[in-house]
């Protein structure tokens, strides 16, 4: 058995990276616990096989967009027998909103990122279209002439 601190600074809060972080070491029946620290990064408490320990610190590592990580340090420390879970360690009511609407956020701005573009190439459609008719409409009117000419002759 083997235990490990790990330290994360950067972009990590409200991209949903703790869940991300929870789902892998659940996944893998690591122990532990995660919280956030004072500074707005992570702290974790990782305990297992050494070989799962590190299949896992690799995952966590490379996390999902919009996380960014700017440090990641690890500290081998003495194991903790009296954990038997991986948890969270709730912080306010207020980081946990800020955490939870965090991701939703993002996935809301991304969708309207694609919005605007879809309604930017609808836009340029509808211009080309409208030069179209326009042109059709001046071949049109341009035969309508060509037409009354020749029917008053």
């Amino acid at each position: 058995m083997k235990a490990l601190k790990i330290k994360i600074e950067g972009k990590v809060l409200r991209t949903g990276y703790r869940w991300y972080i929870v789902d892998t070491v659940r996944e893998k029946d690591l122990v532990g616990y995660i919280e956030f620290t004072p500074e707005g990064g992570l702290l974790i408490h990782l305990q297992g096989e050494d070989k799962i320990l590190q299949e896992a610190v690799e995952k966590i590592k490379n996390p999902p967009q919009p996380t960014l990580i700017r440090e990641f340090s690890i500290e081998e420390v003495k194991p903790d027998p009296k954990l038997k879970a991986f948890t969270i360690k709730y912080g306010t009511i207020g980081d946990e909103l800020h955490e939870g609407f965090g991701p939703i956020q993002f996935e809301l701005e991304h969708s309207l990122k694609n919005i605007m573009t879809s309604i930017d190439e609808l836009k340029k459609s509808m211009n080309e279209i409208s030069e179209k008719i326009d042109l059709l409409y001046e071949s049109y009117r341009n035969l309508l002439e060509a037409y009354m000419k020749s029917s008053r002759n």
